[in-house]
């Protein structure tokens, strides 16, 4: 039986940026903020957001010289990943079986071919976005701009997310 979890992630309405910043940028999946800044934003040390990456639950964005930038995107995910671990109790590993939990193959057109060579469909405990081998349909795909990442941050709402794969399936059959 799968429990659902209730996350209270940051109000889409808040913005991390002050007034003037706001308005000098509209899209919020531009990454601006360094690691030190949006460490000092939660009260988290750089190290703790590296794990994050390291454990496949953030992927920040990288310039040419590998410095990891944020984005306002990026802000709401890990707001969602902080809730999680303190308010909900889960560790790392519990998020990322939570998010293992996100049907990609149902999200996706993946075929059947796909799903047999794709370890996001063979492995439980992993997310697609952190696995070196997937199917040809996400071979080539930039994973911080895939959809299923994005879905992640609604992981409280598995239930919403089980029902759009449903569809999906349903659809599919029809």
């Amino acid at each position: 039986m799968i429990q659902i979890i209730p996350v209270t992630c940051i109000d889409k309405n808040t913005d991390f940026l002050n007034t003037s910043e706001q308005n000098m940028r509209n899209d919020p999946a531009e990454p601006v903020y360094t690691i030190g800044v949006v460490s000092r934003k939660f009260g988290v040390s750089p190290e703790t957001l590296r794990l994050y990456e390291r454990e496949g639950l953030l992927i920040p964005h990288r310039t040419e010289t590998g410095r990891r930038l944020y984005s306002d995107l990026d802000l709401e995910w890990i707001d969602c990943i902080r809730n999680l671990i303190t308010l909900e109790k889960l560790n790392i590993a519990g998020i990322r079986r939570l998010l293992a939990l996100i049907p990609c193959w149902n999200l996706k057109p993946c075929t059947k071919e796909d799903q047999a060579k794709c370890a996001a469909f063979l492995i439980p405990d992993q997310v697609c976005w952190n696995l070196d081998e997937t199917g040809d349909t996400c071979a080539n795909e930039d994973c911080h701009a895939c959809s299923v990442y994005h879905l992640a941050r609604r992981v409280g709402d598995l239930k919403e997310i089980f029902e759009l794969t449903s569809k999906k399936e349903q659809n599919d059959e029809d």
